[in-house]
């Protein structure tokens, strides 16, 4: 091994007074960048805690917009039911209401024919001297 000339111990010397600020001013740097970060760090658990909220609330709207889902497709297979039962009344009503109409017609046919007759009879008892 070869002893240092004194040319190397200069440069080793006038490096070290350039480096030793340099990485003094890095090191320093640094450090302010993690007690900045350090501060933020209550923030940032507010602002988690404010993010943990809002998506508790989306979770209850999605749970009361799923109840709400349930309860429509319900009343859409209620009000299938029903349109279902018109269908299949609407032709046993129609049938109905075309006999009620024969049978007030025939009804009424016999409430006219006995008015006649008995007009006819007291004719006839008048005609009879």
């Amino acid at each position: 091994m070869s002893t240092p000339t004194i040319e190397t111990a200069v440069f080793v010397l006038a490096a070290s007074q350039l480096l030793v600020p340099l990485l003094q001013g890095l090191l320093s740097r640094r450090q302010a960048k993690h007690e900045a970060a350090v501060e933020q760090v209550p923030l940032l658990v507010e602002r988690l805690g404010a993010v943990a909220d809002g998506v508790r609330d989306i979770k209850a709207e999605l749970r009361r917009v799923g109840e709400h889902d349930s309860m429509l497709k319900q009343v859409d297979l209620r009000l299938k039911a029903l349109e279902s039962w018109q269908a299949e009344a609407r032709p046993q009503l129609a049938r109905a209401s075309s006999d009620t109409h024969l049978l007030m017609g025939e009804r009424s046919a016999r409430q006219m024919q006995h008015a006649a007759n008995v007009v006819a009879a007291q004719d006839a008892g008048r005609s009879r001297p």
